[in-house]
Formats: C-alpha cells, structure tokens, sequence
C-alpha cells in the first residue's frame, strides 16, 4: 500500500515537474520573441552622427519665372538638422522644402544640413530660369543694343516689347517708347560709368523683368567697317556634302553682324552642267526664311560661274533664324573657299541721277523707306549726295508729306520754316535721324525736295 502510494506520489511530481519546465520553455521563447521584434523602434542617432542628404533624384533644372522651384529633402538625423537653401551664395529659404519662384538667369542652388553641433553636408545644382512666354525680352543678336553709349538714344528689339514702359540700366530707369512699325523699344542711355550693368525691363504696372547685362561705353569700338573672316577651308558643296557650322561660326557672326551686314561666300565652280549656292539655316535662305518647295527654287538660289563672290545683305529674318539654328551654305557644283562679313560704315539706300526741282522732287514708292527703317536707328546720319545745277539759288531737304525729316517743321508760304540747305558746286549733305524721323517715317515715305540740283545718291550711317 505505502509502496503504491509513494509510486503514485513519485508520477505525480514527475508530471508537474514536466509542466513546470513546459512553462519556463514558453515563457523564455515570448520573452525571447518580444526583445528582437522589429515593430518596436530603436534609435541610434543622435546630434554626433554625420548627416545626410538621402535624396537620390535631384537634378539640374530649367524653369520660367512663373513655375515655381519645388524640392523636399530628406535629411538624416531629422530630429537634429537644420536645412538651407542658398541662391547664389545667398539664402533664400530654411526647412526641408522649398516652394517659390526664382528670378531670370543661371544660378547655383546650395543645399546645406547642418547639424545642432555644427556638422554639415551639402549638394549643389544648375537652375536655368528662363522668362516666361509672354514676358518681354531682348534680342540681344545687336551689338549696338548690348554696347550703347551714355545719353544717346538706343534701341532695342526683342519679343514682347509693346510692354515695357522703362529700362533699368543698374539701377537708373529711362523711360521707353515703342515704336509699332519696327516692333522696339527706344530709349536715353543713363549718364553712368563705363562698364557692364544688370539690365531690367519694367512694364506699365510696374512689374520688373530681369534681362541680362548689358554694356555701356564713353567710346563704344563696334565692329563696323572693314571685312572680318569667318572662315577659310576648302569645301566641295553639293547636295549631299552641304557646308555646315558646327556652331562656333555662327556664333562669331552674331557677335559682329547687324542687320544691313553683307555675308560674302568666296565661291569657285566645278560642275559642268550647273553651278548655285545659298547661305541658309536649316535649308531656308539665310536673308528672307525661304524654303525650296520640290525643287522650283523658292529659296533664291544664287547661281554663278568661274570664282565670285556672291553678297548677301542680313536682315531681321536672317537674326531670327540664327538664334533657332547654325549657318550653312548648300547649293551645287562648287568649292566654298572663305566666308566673310562686313559692316559698312555707311549702307547705299539708292545711287542715280534725278533732276529735282519743286516740280520734280525725288519721291520713293517705300522701297527706300522701308530699307532706310531697317538699318537706322536714332542718331543715324542720312546724306544726300548732290550736284548743283541752278543759276539762281539752289536748296535740298529730306522730307516726308514736304515736312523736314528731322524736324517735321513745313515751308509755310516760302518763308524758309522747313529749313532747307543750301549749297553750292557737288555736296555732301548730312541729316542726323531723330524720333520725329521715325515718327514721320511711319506715316509716309521719303522725298527729297528742293531746287536746281541733280541728286545722286542716298546712303546712311
């Protein structure tokens, strides 16, 4: 009995023994199982640690002034860093985002973290800020409007210039006019320093557009007069071996040339069955934007025997199509030897001989006019080339509608208040262009009236 007793007692502690070690086994894996969750956070950072800038996608951007620059950084340690943001070495804002406009130009963007105990990293990108579609913006293809000279009246073309109301040359405004028929701006260049100035344009409400720098000098050295070479090789152009700017010709051309320039290709055939050549950009001719619709020669090719030199006067669309691409000479049949341009000093508006008298004044149908509009600006000098003829007196003047060119003052019954010249033998008369020229000339076209001379030539510097 005891022995059973004991048997059964011994079985019993056996099983909670068992049970016991049962518990300590599931107690030790939950414990076990708790300790190394990874829902639970575990910080090892601190102010001490290196930061980080853990964007992976940040890039150089281009933008207009409208759209604003949006960037979020991510930074570690987070609880310890202090982002900045610098424009061009100076800050504009503070955070891990940024959210704003910028003005016109290249810049640098900094982004600097920082941390609580001075530790910094950083990351650097190119921000190209362009001006938006329907802002107003120069040309800048002229170096006569990006190097003016201090108080004389300059010009500037561009896109969106019915708006502006005033330049801002560093700092001093002059006030613009706009002239409709040749889509610019005239204004005074401000009294200033020799020396290159931020340019800003400001439209009738105020708003103030970043244009660039432009330029301003006392003796301003324009590239005008005398022949520049662009280029010298020999290049054997035909259809499929076109001569093409690589971009650096192009360049150079722009710097020097104005609208009135003459481009020259030095030219020397070899086809036997036809010979013609054009300047073009993107194949359409380089002075008028014409395209060679199937061959009928739209373009205006010019075609040539033996050498020559073949003329070509640059006009606004010849400025136009050199922003939007680079300078080719196509054609058939011929080495290109040299490409050249020249400014001249004095452009030829019309050469002849005309009899005038106040019956018989000398009046163009706007051909001259128009040519004359495109290549003067304010300040320009018009001569009249003439030969005295008369006995009794002799007088000239440059007119529209009979009034003076530069004055619009009218003869009023012979008294003289048009302000003719007189002159004897041949002369050389001089007009110097104003805006009541320009005024005058978008009315009507030009004459030349007067008494007992032969005129021979018209020209303009």
């Amino acid at each position: 009995m005891t022995y059973n007793m004991n048997k059964y007692q011994y079985m019993g502690w056996k099983a909670l023994t068992m049970v016991f070690m049962m518990c300590l086994t599931f107690t030790g894996t939950t414990a076990l199982t708790s300790c190394s969750s990874d829902d639970d956070p575990f910080f090892t950072v601190s102010e001490n640690d290196d930061p980080r800038i853990l964007n992976t996608d940040l890039a150089d951007q281009t933008l207009d002034r409208l759209t604003k620059l949006n960037i979020e950084i991510k930074v570690t340690p987070i609880k310890f860093t202090t982002v900045t943001w610098l424009l061009d070495g100076v800050q504009i804002a503070e955070g891990t985002t940024i959210d704003q406009t910028l003005p016109i130009g290249v810049h640098v963007l900094k982004i600097v973290a920082t941390t609580t105990v001075g530790k910094s990293t950083s990351r650097t990108l190119n921000i190209t800020v362009t001006p938006a579609a329907t802002d107003p913006s120069p040309a800048a293809s002229d170096i006569h409007e990006t190097l003016v000279k201090q108080g004389t009246k300059a010009t500037m073309h561009g896109s969106n210039m019915s708006k502006v109301a005033k330049v801002i040359i560093g700092g001093t405004a002059a006030d613009a006019t706009y002239n409709e028929e040749g889509d610019y701006i005239e204004y005074t260049v401000p009294e200033l320093a020799d020396g290159v100035y931020t340019l800003q344009l400001q439209d009738q409400e105020g708003v103030v557009f970043d244009a660039g720098t432009i330029e301003l000098n006392h003796d301003p050295a324009y590239p005008v007069g005398g022949e520049v070479t662009l280029w010298t090789g020999q290049h054997a152009v035909d259809w499929g071996t076109i001569w093409t700017d690589d971009g650096t010709i192009t360049a150079k051309l722009k710097e020097v040339a104005k609208v009135g320039s003459i481009l020259r290709l030095y030219c020397k055939r070899t086809a036997d069955d036809y010979c013609q050549a054009s300047p073009t950009v993107d194949w359409a001719h380089l002075c008028t934007g014409n395209v060679d619709n199937n061959g009928d020669g739209a373009r205006g090719d010019t075609s040539f025997d033996g050498e020559a030199t073949l003329e070509f006067v640059l006009t606004e669309k010849s400025f136009e199509l050199l922003n939007q691409g680079n300078l080719q000479v196509v054609g058939h049949g011929f080495d290109l030897m040299k490409i050249t341009i020249e400014t001249p000093t004095e452009t030829e508006l019309w050469a002849g001989s005309h009899a005038v008298d106040w019956g018989t004044i000398w009046t163009d149908d706007g051909t001259i006019t128009a040519k004359l509009k495109e290549v003067a600006k304010v300040g320009s000098i018009l001569r009249l080339y003439c030969k005295r003829t008369a006995d009794d007196y002799c007088q000239a003047s440059p007119t529209v509608d009979w009034a003076h060119l530069c004055t619009g003052n009218v003869d009023n019954n012979g008294d003289g208040a048009r302000g003719d010249t007189s002159f004897d033998g041949e002369a050389t008369l001089e007009f110097v262009l104003t805006e009541k020229s320009f005024e005058l000339l978008n009315q009507g076209n030009l004459q030349v009236v007067g008494h007992g001379f032969d005129l021979l030539k018209i020209t303009i510097e």
